[in-house]
C-alpha cells in the first residue's frame, strides 16, 4: 500500500481561519506541501471550504462531524459531497465513559453510524482522548474494549499524545488496537504533560521513530493540535516539515533492514 498524505485537522487553525479567512489559510497549507486537509464540523464548514478546495485541488479524504442522533445523516451527506471516505466523530463526552453501560451505549452509537455510512461507501471512527483509555471495561482500557464490540467499518482516529496523558503504553496500545486504527492525530508534548502542554511534532518528547514504525504508512496521518499556546499555523507547518523528515528517515531505516 502507498503512504497516505500528511493532512491537518483544520480545527487546529480555527483562530487563523477566523482572522485570515479560508483562502489565505488553505493557500498557505498548499504552499507548504499539504495536499489534504481534515475539515471539522463538515456539515457547517463545507460551504465555506468548498470554493477553496476546488481552486487549490486540496482533498478531504477524512472529515470530522457529529455522527449521533439527528446530525448523523446531515454529516454523512456533507462528507459524501466532500468525497471523504472516512468520517470521524470528534469525541464522546468524558462522563459517558464512566457510566456503567457507557461503553455499550457508545458502541451502539458507532454501530448506527457504521450502518448508515456503509450506504455511502464510507467508514466511521472517533477521535480518542484520555478518558477512554483511563477507564477500564471488561478488564481492558475502555477504548480497546469498545473496538472489540464494533464492526469492521468502525474504528478510531488514534491520538498518541492523548494516550500519554492517560498514562498508557502507547506502542502497546497501538498493537492492541491493530487494524482498528483508521487514522492518527499527531501532536507532541512532554510525556508527563497535560493537554495545555501541546507543541509541534518534534518539539516534545514522543518517540516519533517508534510511533511511525508502529502505524502502517497507509494509515492517514493528521496533524491535530487541539490546544497550542502560540501561532498554531506556524506549529502546523513545522509539524508537517518534521513529519516529512521523520518519514524519510523511517523509510531509510526500513529499507536498510531488508
Amino acid at each position: 500500500m502507498s503512504a497516505a498524505p500528511i493532512s491537518v485537522q483544520l480545527w487546529s487553525v480555527r483562530e487563523e481561519l477566523e482572522q485570515l479567512g479560508w483562502d489565505a489559510v488553505i493557500d498557505t497549507l498548499a504552499e507548504t506541501g499539504f495536499t489534504a486537509v481534515e475539515p471539522f464540523a463538515i456539515a457547517d464548514t463545507l460551504p465555506l471550504l468548498a470554493p477553496t478546495l476546488a481552486r487549490t485541488g486540496i482533498r478531504t479524504p477524512t472529515v470530522h462531524g457529529d455522527l449521533t442522533g439527528a446530525e448523523l445523516r446531515r454529516t454523512l451527506d456533507a462528507a459524501a459531497a466532500a468525497e471523504a471516505t472516512l468520517v470521524m466523530h470528534p469525541s464522546f463526552e468524558a462522563t459517558r465513559w464512566h457510566e456503567p453501560d457507557g461503553v455499550a451505549r457508545i458502541a451502539d452509537d458507532l454501530a448506527a453510524a457504521e450502518a448508515a455510512a456503509s450506504e455511502y461507501g464510507m467508514r466511521v471512527a472517533f477521535h480518542n482522548h484520555d478518558d477512554d483509555l483511563r477507564v477500564r471495561s471488561n478488564g481492558l482500557p475502555a477504548l480497546v474494549d469498545l473496538m472489540d464490540r464494533v464492526g469492521p467499518g468502525a474504528g478510531v482516529e488514534f491520538d498518541p499524545y492523548w494516550a500519554t496523558i492517560a498514562g498508557v503504553d502507547v506502542i502497546a496500545t497501538i498493537r492492541d488496537l491493530g487494524s482498528k486504527i483508521f487514522a492518527v492525530h499527531l501532536k507532541d508534548g512532554p510525556l508527563d504533560g497535560t493537554n495545555e502542554d501541546q507543541v509541534a511534532v518534534g518539539d516534545g518528547e514522543l518517540d516519533w521513530p517508534g510511533l511511525l514504525r508502529a502505524v502502517p504508512a497507509a494509515v492517514p496521518r493528521v496533524i491535530g493540535l487541539d490546544m497550542y499556546a502560540g501561532p498554531t499555523l506556524d506549529a502546523v507547518i513545522r509539524s508537517y516539515r518534521r513529519l516529512v523528515e521523520l518519514t524519510a528517515e523511517n523509510d531509510g531505516v526500513s529499507e536498510a533492514r531488508r
